[in-house]
């Protein structure tokens, strides 16, 4: 079992190849750049644990990683990913909905999708990048591996761990505003007398084109994750995604 600071680095750049996946077919296929995932950075972390997890719990039941398997445990690789990772696709997205109250993906217009959160197709896909990943990628990243010094291999990982860090810190501190922001949106329409609800309107306008706090993050959430829920203030969320396109 490689040491905990290889396994980071395995992480990263699972993420970071995660990231260039989303970002790329998401881009194409809206025909301009999305930057994709929660974080600012070039990195998907749930991709990065998803990865790692799929390769410790297959390692350990292999002497060595790599996980030199022979191709006829291919559908074994493959359920198991496609079990991990759907699983924690789950989790992550009960994590963010509970804690920011936005559902920023939504399977629920995909068929043999559970509660809009996860869905058969995406988890056949996690399946697949898993057998890619065991076969293919983490062989080559398994013989890289051990040939990086410490001296090099320590400072990086400390480098990605503060960058990870900020960017987190930067995105939850972005998120907290804009709860609070739609919340105080929320009450002021409210709380706006019934018989001027085209003032109610105009005041709904207003508050949302001025739409102060830490733009960029904002919007590239909005832009990353188009078709985000809110779940108390989706109708605020909604125009506040329409201004800022």
């Amino acid at each position: 079992m490689p040491d905990i600071i290889t396994l980071f680095l395995w992480f990263i750049l699972y993420g970071f190849l995660g990231w260039v996946w989303e970002t790329s077919f998401c881009s194409i296929r809206a025909k301009h750049f999305i930057n994709r995932g929660f974080l600012n950075g070039p990195i998907i972390p749930v991709y990065g644990f998803g990865a790692v997890f799929v390769i410790i719990a297959l390692s350990l039941s292999a002497p060595i990683i790599p996980v030199h398997l022979p191709l006829i445990d291919i559908p074994i690789v493959f359920i198991a990913g496609m079990i991990i990772c759907t699983i924690l696709e789950y989790i992550t997205a009960v994590i963010l909905e509970s804690a920011f109250h936005i559902r920023w993906w939504d399977y629920s217009k995909q068929r043999f999708n559970f509660q809009g959160r996860i869905c058969l197709k995406s988890a056949l896909f996690f399946g697949l990048m898993s057998v890619v990943i065991i076969y293919i990628v983490q062989p080559i990243i398994s013989n890289i591996s051990p040939n990086i010094p410490a001296n090099i291999e320590n400072p990086l990982a400390l480098v990605f761990l503060v960058l990870i860090t900020i960017d987190l810190s930067v995105t939850i501190s972005s998120l907290i505003h804009l709860k609070t922001h739609l919340e105080n949106i929320h009450y002021k329409i409210e709380n706006t007398a019934d018989d001027l609800l085209e003032d109610a309107e105009e005041l709904r306008d207003s508050i949302i084109k001025a739409f102060k706090g830490p733009r960029k993050p904002i919007l590239r959430l909005t832009k990353a994750f188009p078709n985000s829920v809110s779940r108390h203030h989706d109708e605020i969320w909604q125009r506040i995604k329409e201004h800022r396109r």
